[in-house]
């Protein structure tokens, strides 16, 4: 069986700024047939313009010595698989339409006079050709003003539209890198009609809507148009426009950002209504949509949320917790160290005897193997005096369990302390459990509480009557909980549930977001007092009004490693195999809006379980997050992965910055898409960028990377000029030397299957008798990311495999000013007489 793998990818609308059009095409040749050579390959495309459909031949790769197969690793085709690759650069000259449609035929050498086609009518490869944008500072700026007017239809009397309101524009801010304003949708009457008319997009190629999938979750919905959103409520909506900028879109309560929802919802022909909920009071609140346009997608949500920061009042939250004395800092960060939760492992089974059981197998095998054990805990669901385990269940008491825990939470931290974990934390619901409060348990008789009617929501399949805590009690409620807990040892919570509140059936009343906003001003402020910064867990909070809460938190988190820390997406669930893919393109496509949230919080990607076969997905996916990596499941599970390839013996993970999802990925569901997904991360000194590529589709994905266009998407282009490049592919250990980095490396990965490229500056030096120039770089670390040290002598375009116990020694020796000391001792060159002299032997790396 042959199956041809083609890029650009069928299907799909491909944008092409460049001069030149990369055709790629690899033909796999499957063991379980003798598939005869490709003979002939073609573009069969409309580029010509004049209606017409022509063929462009592609030329096989060995035939003109390409060394496009660099970095692909046959052993994930399959065992006994054959590959053949054709290529065709086409010059964007060329083309006369701007825009065109092309699939691919080809011929085999026994059926000399047959095409076989690659795929069905309507399910051809699109193309888009732009110009390319000018680099940043140097377009007028008159141009994003221009790209932002245009984005949205004026008001229009069409028949088959409500009545628009239009927007008017206002508080521009221009700049030659952007624009961004206000709109101010006139005559807004959402009471009457529940949501009205706001606009109508043009001139548009992509769209990336984040819905809000239930009140606690915001997803992904890519497409054309906004027909990938339709019937859902959208916080925020990223749009490529024809031109190749990008422009991004959302809506908030400008006077009363956490008293009130604003979303929008799409209708036909790219239409946007904007929805109030409750209804806004137009003499005391009016909503506004922060508009921005810039030339990458991150910038744009960047300065839009800037914008949204600068136009909302201050919260209290900052003056609350100034008069508090918060707890000092720890030495054990969430994100800086490896963790454990409870949850998969126990669910609310959860117990002392279980949890000190399974920690202690945990830490034995993982010191025994040299594997990275947890440095800290969450003990979570099932651990509190509840009236029954379940969405109905009422928290009684503060106390834990007597019967799972008898020595209380104390006994549990006391143990697990003798272990190692440098820390614990207590999971908890913010208005108590998922039932609220017991109104016949010892907490009704210390508290005042109010009685609510909670709807029913695809989260939590339940429609109750629940007893709150009423907002003028709920301060002193936390105070209690949480000066308890501290007490048991516990130094962080995990509060779970936030956007419970908007279940509830009196929501259409202003007086339920007042105590929605005062439960999180007691939570907060007590747990600034009891834990210190850095010590909330936020989950099932991926909402409106936490994110505008967020962006009235002007002062910024002390470190980076003090930050509060988000939940980023939806549950992990170990044991449904379809939901692997999708977390992780759910979480690299939350990244472009939660990373510019991270002055104050870290996105965290939640648990995973080792020793599954898409665990090594997930590590890998985890490390790159900025958040933190902890895991789940028994010691059997730990002991069936190597977690220290990826973190390190020491478990003590790197905080670089969240990942930037590449352009090529923003616009279509990567779950369902023939293609990879693929993220970019740079080092803090810019002297390298992590490229890591992940297969979340169903099936074998075989196509290039992009290289210099991801490098300068990273906004990493300081690092790009006039030096010497090392490519290195983390899991063959292959290295590709070049003096400015080629586009194009074709991967072949399996489904759940991922890989890391590490493109480093490498350094220059003199040899001792100034008659050799070396170049040297370090790639990763000893202690994680497999690092090895390359040291050539004026060698280009070779691709070789390096061993690392070979090549690099580690010296202990310390080093100030953050850096590391290392001992290279390498050969320079295959071929070569040369040796590295001792006076080179050693050098500081940053």
């Amino acid at each position: 069986m042959t199956r041809p793998y083609i890029y650009p990818p069928l299907g799909l609308l491909t944008c092409v700024s460049g001069p030149v059009i990369a055709f790629r095409v690899h033909f796999i040749h499957s063991s379980s047939s003798e598939a005869p050579p490709v003979s002939d390959v073609e573009i069969w495309s409309d580029m010509s313009g004049d209606g017409e459909w022509h063929g462009t031949p592609l030329v096989r790769t060995a035939d003109s010595g390409a060394m496009e197969l660099t970095f692909l690793d046959v052993a994930q085709l399959g065992e006994g698989c054959q590959i053949e690759q054709f290529y065709l650069d086409l010059p964007a000259s060329v083309a006369v339409a701007r825009r065109f449609e092309f699939t691919l035929r080809w011929k085999s050498t026994d059926s000399p006079e047959e095409w076989k086609w690659a795929s069905a009518a309507g399910h051809n490869a699109r193309i888009a050709l732009r110009p390319r944008l000018a680099d940043s500072g140097m377009t007028p700026a008159s141009y994003w003003r221009q790209q932002l007017r245009s984005l949205l239809r004026p008001a229009c009397s069409s028949d088959t539209l409500p009545p628009p309101a239009t927007a008017i524009a206002d508080s521009w801010q221009v700049s030659s890198s952007g624009a961004s304003c206000m709109f101010k949708p006139s005559e807004f009457d959402n009471a009457a009609s529940g949501a009205d008319f706001f606009g109508q997009l043009e001139a548009i190629d992509g769209i990336l809507a984040f819905a809000r999938k239930d009140p606690f979750w915001i997803i992904p919905r890519a497409g054309t148009d906004t027909a990938s959103a339709a019937g859902l409520d959208v916080v925020l909506v990223l749009i490529e426009l024809s031109t190749g900028a990008y422009a991004a879109l959302m809506p908030f309560a400008k006077d009363a950002p956490t008293k009130h929802t604003v979303v929008f919802r799409t209708g036909p022909s790219n239409t946007l209504y904007l929805r109030a909920s409750p209804a806004l009071d137009s003499a005391t609140s009016s909503i506004r949509v922060a508009a921005s346009v810039s030339q990458r997608a991150h910038d744009a949500i960047h300065n839009l949320l800037e914008r949204i920061q600068l136009a909302l009042p201050r919260s209290s939250i900052d003056e609350l917790c100034a008069h508090s004395q918060p707890a000092p800092p720890h030495a054990t960060s969430l994100s800086g160290s490896i963790g454990y939760c409870t949850w998969n492992t126990f669910y609310q089974q959860v117990s002392h005897d279980g949890v000190v059981s399974v920690l202690s197998d945990l830490c034995r095998v993982g010191r025994a193997t040299r594997q990275p054990v947890p440095e800290w805990v969450v003990i979570d669901d099932g651990w509190q005096t509840t009236t029954q385990d379940n969405s109905q269940g009422q928290l009684s008491e503060i106390c834990a369990n007597r019967d799972k825990f008898p020595g209380r939470l104390k006994q549990t931290v006391q143990a697990l302390s003798k272990l190692g974990i440098a820390r614990v934390g207590a999971w908890h619901a913010l208005w108590g459990y998922w039932g609220g409060i017991d109104p016949s348990g010892d907490l009704a008789r210390r508290y005042t509480l109010e009685r609510y009617h909670r709807k029913w929501c695809p989260a939590v399949k339940a429609e109750s009557d629940v007893w709150l805590i009423s907002s003028e009690s709920v301060a002193a409620f936390y105070d209690e909980f949480y000066q308890w807990l501290h007490a048991q040892g516990i130094s962080f919570v995990k509060v779970d549930y936030q956007a419970a509140f908007e279940t509830l059936s009196e929501l259409d009343g202003s007086e339920v977001y007042s105590m929605y906003n005062a439960y999180y001003d007691a939570m907060e402020s007590a747990a600034r007092r009891y834990f210190g910064p850095g010590s909330v867990i936020y989950c099932m909070a991926q909402t409106p009004h936490l994110i505008l809460r967020t962006l009235q938190h002007l002062s910024p988190a002390p470190s980076a490693q003090q930050r509060e820390i988000m939940r980023n997406s939806d549950d992990y669930y170990p044991d449904v195999p379809e939901s692997h893919g999708w977390h992780i393109y759910c979480n690299m496509a939350n990244a472009l809006w939660s990373r510019q949230l991270d002055s104050r919080l870290a996105g965290d990607w939640d648990m995973f379980q080792p020793g599954k076969k898409e665990s090594h997905l997930h590590a890998a996916a985890r490390i790159l997050s900025a958040g933190p990596l902890y895991i789940t499941g028994s010691a059997t599970d730990y002991s069936q992965q190597d977690l220290a390839s990826v973190i390190g013996h020491t478990g003590r993970t790197p905080l670089p910055s969240p990942p930037l999802i590449a352009s090529s990925c923003l616009f279509a569901d990567m779950t369902t898409t023939a293609g990879f997904l693929i993220g970019s991360t740079t080092l803090a000194d810019e002297s390298a960028v992590i490229i890591s590529v992940h297969n979340v589709f169903h099936e074998l994905v075989v196509a290039p990377v992009l290289v210099s266009q991801i490098l300068a998407e990273s906004a990493a282009t300081g690092s790009l000029g006039d030096s010497h490049y090392v490519i290195h592919q983390q899991s063959t250990n292959k290295v590709c030397i070049c003096q400015i980095p080629g586009d194009m490396y074709t991967l072949a990965l399996r489904l759940l299957a991922c890989e890391a490229l590490t493109v480093a500056k490498m350094a220059m030096f003199q040899s001792t008798d100034r008659s050799a120039t070396l170049y040297a770089t370090c790639i990763g670390d000893t202690s994680r990311y497999a690092g090895i040290a390359v040291v050539e002598r004026n060698v280009f375009g070779v691709v070789q495999k390096l061993a690392p116990s070979s090549h690099l020694s580690r010296a202990r020796s310390p080093c100030g000013s953050g850096q590391r000391q290392w001992t290279l001792r390498a050969r320079i060159a295959s071929g070569s007489n040369s040796f590295c002299p001792p006076s080179m032997a050693r050098h500081a790396f940053k």
